[in-house]
Parts: structure tokens; sequence; C-alpha cells
């Protein structure tokens, strides 16, 4: 349980992505990798566990590595090998993605893992109940896909929306003294749902390489910084000029 107690009780920014180049370069400000099996097909990653060990390595021990798994139709004793594997491998690092599936079974399942100090992260989470009875199951990461539940409202009319979701289960959790939790927003297109996830009181948002970078560009920004280079530039031409 001790190994699994240092993968849990961390906020910020996680990045979603299996790229090695992306890991490196927001290295200095994520907290977490998060994968799915979407994101590694993406990639083009098919030899998982030497993938893996290059993340591994790359982010050091102690450092959340979220791997999912891959088949929500596995039988129950194929999930568990499968976690148990992970965690026997990257024992610092793995932190198993268990899908909240509509049958229910996942709750056992999580419930059973954590006994066995697995580090769980309850993903594909579109509505509050699915996510609500993750946490009482004991998973130290459950996982609201923003994107997929505001589409759950738009296309289907299920569901209040991300925001009124993630509200009720922060909520819920405070509530229920379920003090371990951490809510991860997940599945998020753009900077201001990053604003909005965070200022609700989110404790983690895991971005593409792509939307962070995207946060971080403004047309003012740029222009700001022209015109601060050229003051520079123009400051320069003086013989007098001296920066130090």
């Amino acid at each position: 349980m001790e190994k699994s107690n240092r993968l849990s009780g961390i906020s910020g920014f996680f990045l979603d992505s299996s790229k090695l180049e992306e890991i490196k370069k927001w290295s200095s400000v994520i907290k977490g990798i998060t994968t799915n099996p979407m994101i590694l097909q993406k990639d083009g990653v098919v030899n998982i566990p030497e993938h893996l060990h290059k993340i591994c390595f790359l982010v050091g021990d102690n450092f959340p590595v979220s791997v999912e798994i891959p088949y929500s139709k596995m039988s129950d004793s194929d999930m568990y090998s499968l976690a148990d594997k992970y965690h026997a491998k990257y024992p610092s690092n793995a932190v198993i993605k268990i899908p909240i599936l509509p049958d229910g079974r996942s709750f056992g399942m999580i419930r059973n893992m954590i006994k066995k100090g697995i580090t769980v992260n309850a993903t594909v989470g579109i509505s509050f109940a699915q996510l609500a009875l993750a946490a009482e199951a004991g998973a130290q990461y459950i996982s609201l896909f923003w994107g997929r539940s505001e589409e759950s409202k738009s296309k289907y009319q299920e569901g209040p929306g991300a925001q009124e979701t993630l509200i009720s289960l922060l909520n819920y959790i405070r509530n229920q003294n379920l003090n371990n939790v951490r809510v991860i927003i997940g599945s998020v297109r753009s900077s201001e749902q990053i604003r909005i996830a965070f200022s609700l009181g989110a404790h983690i948002v895991t971005v593409t390489s792509e939307v962070l970078q995207k946060s971080l560009e403004s047309k003012r920004l740029t222009e700001t910084l022209n015109q601060f280079d050229q003051a520079y530039l123009d400051a320069k031409k003086d013989r007098s000029f001296k920066l130090i």
C-alpha cells in the first residue's frame, strides 16, 4: 500500500500522451501521464510494455503513469491479471485505469485492486453516479470526460453536462469525507475548459500537448512580446546601453 499512496494525493496538470518528445517538452510542469487505447494507437505504439518502460524511465519513480485496461469486454480474471502484471512491472509508476462499466462489475474490481495495493484511476466517467460510486469503491482517481459528458447532454439529452456533474461530484466527495479521491478532468478540448474545470475545484486536468500549447497562445501576448523586443532592439542602438 505504501507504493500506492505515493502515487495518489497529486494535483495539477497531467499530459494525455504517450509520445516521449511531448513528455520531455512538458516534464517540468506536468504531474502525471495518462494514456488510453486510442492514444497508444494514434501514437503508433504496439509494444505497450516496452513503451511504458521508456515512459517510466523518462519520468522517474513516484510519477503516476495511467495505463488502461484496453478492452471493456475482458473477463474479470483477465483484467485482474493484466492489472497485477502492470503493477508488478512498474510499481513506482503504474496507475491502472479501470473503465466504469454499465453493468456495475467495475466497483468490485476497483475495491479488490485497492486491497492489493494497486493504484486505480476509474475512467470513462460520463455521469455523476458512475464517478460517485467509483469513489465509494476506493479509486484514488476518478476521471470525468468533460467533452464526452457535454456530448452526452447535447446528443442524447442525458445528464446535466460536465460543469454541473463536476460540481455535484465535488460536493459528494466533500460531504462523504472521501478525502483521498482526486477528480481528473479528461476529454478536454479547449483552454477555456481547463480554466473552468480548475476554477470549479477539479484536482487534475489532463490535456493533450496540442491543447496545452494552444492555451499559452494569444494575439495580445504575441503583440506585447514584439513590443518589448522592439524596445530592447531600439535601446541597444545607443552605444552607452548595458544589460548588466
